[in-house]
Formats: structure tokens, C-alpha cells, sequence
């Protein structure tokens, strides 16, 4: 059993089951020396022991068998019934005390009085995502500023409530997935500050070309653009690093830490950065290099995310693009 573990610590063989895509992602860009913030795994094990000792395996599993699919209504409800029964339950104490432990680890290298309320972000890991026949991606959920161990034990237990979310249960039962065997993780890291933060396409999802790379950046987190509340700046690079295209849009609306407490909101953009380019020609060389170190670390095209924080560029994710012919 492997509850806790550090991103160097899991070994290759165990990473997709006991880390889940994006925490085995992390792992292994950890290892390869790329710019990712350092943080640990909750694994599925831990997910798999809190289920089982506190009974919710079998109760959850029976609600399950109990829905009927064709009601929208019924399949709802029963998610909600279900994710609620996973929140409310107490985390064990052993787990409780295991999660302080590395929550304060982490932030060991700050001011004594930060350590206790440093802020993380907690990211769903399922077990099965990113998979050859099967995207998981997005169904589960993240959580940005977490602030204090308290808190991050509770959005651990929302990240694990979110794998009985409706689209996820209705998703695997399509395509005839064993509720039995779906596990899985959370990702616990350093929340990056970030001033700009975006994707990158190192081929072209849409034209299919393999020999550009495509960026697309915004002000604030990331979320922006993953939400679809920003139409990102867009540049195109090809594999020598030269520029071949920018595209430089009107930004009224960013995601940034809320003002005085824990968590994310959508916020204005200050009127003089709206129609500012979001990247200068240094960040975006930068970037096209990092996309060059990915594909030959990974060996295939790479979907990636990106922030930069004080003029340092972060490496959030990076997973195979899954559209490419």
C-alpha cells in the first residue's frame, strides 16, 4: 500500500495506478528535470482504503446498480446522493495526520508563519485517464488556492466525490466500464502565482500539422482559457523557434486569486493590459524550446499547460495530444 508519495518517489511501473494521468505525468516531467511546481500524490490507494473502511465501497456500488439510465433525473440525484455521502464522512485520523504531515513538508522552505495556510492547488487524478480508447480529461475536479491543511484535506475528499459526478458515472457506463475497478488519486501542489498562464500544441490539433507549434496565453491562471471565458492571444512558432503568426486579442476578463480569502474568481482586466500582447519574444522562445525538450522526453506530440510567475515559466501538465490522425 503507497498512500503518500513525493513526485520522485513512485516507481515507473506503478505510476498510472497509483498516481492517475496527471499526477503520473507530473512524476515523470519531475524526473526528466522540466519546470514543474513540486508537490505530492494522494494516491488511489488511500482513496481505496477510505472507501473500503468506511464502508462507502459497497454502499456507493449498490446506488450505483440502482439507477435508472434512462432518467436524467434519477442519474442526478443518485450522483449527488452519492458525492455527498463521500464529503461528509471524517477522514481517518492515521490519513489526517499523514496528509499535515506532507502538506507542511511542502512548505517547508517558507517563513515558519506561512507554512500552516501556504497556498496549493488539489487536482483530481483519475485512473483512467487519458487512456488509447477512453478521455477521462475534465471530468473530475481541481481546486486552485487551497489555503491550510484543514482545507486541503476537504477538497481531497471533494476530488474523490467528483469520480461519482453524473457525466463521469454516465460516461464509464457507456462505454462499459467495471465501477469496481475505477480508482483514483489527487495531485497536491504549490499554487503558482501566475501573472500569464496558457496552453501549448506542440503540432496543430486542427490543421494536423506536426511541424508548428501553437501557443495561446492570457493574463491571470489558466482557467481562462480552459473555461472558454477568454479568447487567449495566439502565436504560432515553428521547430527552428522562429515566429510565424501572432494574433493579439481583446482580454476584458481574467481568473485570479480572490482578494483576502482562499479560492479563484473572474476578474476585469485592467483597461491599460486588454489589448496588450500577453507573451514578449523571450517567453515565447522559451516556450518553443520547452515544447522541443517535451516531445523528445515524451516522443509524441504533447497537449501542455503553462504559467509564468515572476518572470519564471511553469510546466502545469503536458499529456498526449489525443486528436492528431
Amino acid at each position: 500500500m503507497r498512500y503518500l508519495a513525493w513526485f520522485t518517489e513512485i516507481p515507473d511501473e506503478e505510476l498510472a495506478l497509483s498516481a492517475g494521468g496527471k499526477g503520473a505525468s507530473l512524476c515523470r516531467l519531475t524526473r526528466g528535470g522540466l519546470p514543474v511546481p513540486g508537490g505530492f500524490i494522494v494516491c488511489a490507494d488511500m482513496f481505496n482504503f477510505f472507501m473500503r473502511e468506511s464502508g462507502l465501497r459497497d454502499r456507493v456500488l449498490v446506488k450505483i446498480d440502482g439507477i435508472n439510465f434512462d432518467s436524467n433525473t434519477d442519474l442526478v440525484e443518485t450522483s449527488r446522493e452519492i458525492r455527498e455521502m463521500i464529503v461528509s464522512t471524517p477522514m481517518p485520523k492515521e490519513l489526517d495526520l499523514a496528509i499535515r504531515e506532507y502538506y507542511l513538508k511542502l512548505g517547508e522552505e517558507l517563513d515558519p508563519s506561512e507554512r500552516e495556510n501556504h497556498p496549493v492547488a488539489v487536482r483530481s487524478s483519475g485512473t483512467a485517464e487519458d487512456l488509447d480508447d477512453a478521455s477521462f480529461a475534465g471530468q473530475q475536479e481541481t481546486f486552485l488556492y487551497v489555503m491550510g491543511v484543514d482545507d486541503a484535506v476537504r477538497y481531497i475528499k471533494e476530488c474523490w466525490a467528483s469520480l461519482y459526478n453524473d457525466r463521469a458515472i454516465f460516461y464509464r457506463r457507456e462505454r462499459s466500464f467495471d465501477e469496481r475497478e475505477i480508482s483514483i488519486a489527487v495531485v497536491v501542489q504549490h499554487m503558482v502565482a501566475a501573472i500569464k498562464a496558457g496552453v501549448m500544441f506542440t503540432a496543430n490539433p486542427i490543421t494536423q500539422q506536426r511541424d508548428i507549434y501553437l501557443i495561446e496565453g492570457s493574463w491571470g491562471l489558466g482557467e481562462a482559457i480552459v473555461s472558454g471565458i477568454v479568447t487567449p492571444d495566439s502565436y504560432t512558432v515553428d521547430k527552428t523557434g522562429k515566429l510565424l503568426d501572432v494574433f493579439v486579442s481583446e482580454k476584458e476578463t481574467m481568473v485570479a486569486r480572490k482578494i483576502g480569502e482562499p479560492g479563484v474568481e473572474e476578474r476585469e482586466v485592467p483597461e491599460e493590459r486588454r489589448n496588450a500582447q500577453v507573451l514578449d519574444e523571450n517567453e515565447i522562445k522559451e516556450l518553443a524550446e520547452l515544447a522541443v525538450k517535451l516531445e523528445n522526453y515524451f516522443g509524441k506530440s504533447q497537449d501542455v499547460e503553462w504559467a509564468i510567475e515572476a518572470g519564471r515559466l511553469y510546466l502545469l501538465q503536458s499529456r498526449p495530444i489525443t486528436t492528431l490522425k
